[in-house]
């Protein structure tokens, strides 16, 4: 009992945060403290979770159009094909997003976790059935399927 004391207190020490209690359920809980971290209650928790991951859609539409033509290895139509997927789930996930922040500060919960649903994985899954490793594309993605993730989690959190 001593020893778990002293690395509890060691741990504080050291500036480790405390577990908010939005990401108690959240599969990805390092990743959901981090989202939301400072947030004192479930709204604001939302809004930091909406934010990030709206931040990162907008990088993918960013870097779509900037990177894709950079990978090699499939036929141009395919690059195409997989440019057009990425923007269009993009848009409609910057879109999606923009709603349930706007559902949000309505107090319509039930529109906004319809909106948060809508996950726009079409840019994953159109690299990963053409078998496009491009990392600085294929990260990004990862990124917004794990702060999707934190946000819908957060969204289910018992107010």
């Amino acid at each position: 009992m001593v020893t778990i004391l002293v690395l509890t207190k060691s741990s504080e020490a050291h500036g480790a945060v405390p577990m908010s209690p939005y990401c108690k359920t959240c599969t990805i809980p390092n990743l959901c403290n981090r989202v939301v971290n400072g947030a004192t209650n479930w709204n604001e928790a939302m809004v930091k979770s909406i934010d990030a991951c709206t931040q990162i859609a907008y990088r993918i539409q960013n870097v779509t159009s900037s990177i894709l033509p950079q990978i090699t290895g499939v036929e141009p139509q395919t690059r195409i094909a997989i440019q057009d997927i990425c923007k269009e789930a993009m848009d409609g996930a910057v879109s999606d997003l923009k709603e349930a922040m706007k559902e949000l500060n309505k107090n319509d919960q039930g529109s906004m976790l319809t909106n948060l649903a809508s996950l726009h994985t079409d840019c994953a899954d159109a690299l990963e059935q053409f078998g496009i490793k491009f990392l600085p594309l294929t990260k990004v993605v990862s990124h917004y399927i794990k702060y999707m993730s934190v946000a819908l989690s957060v969204a289910q959190t018992p107010q």
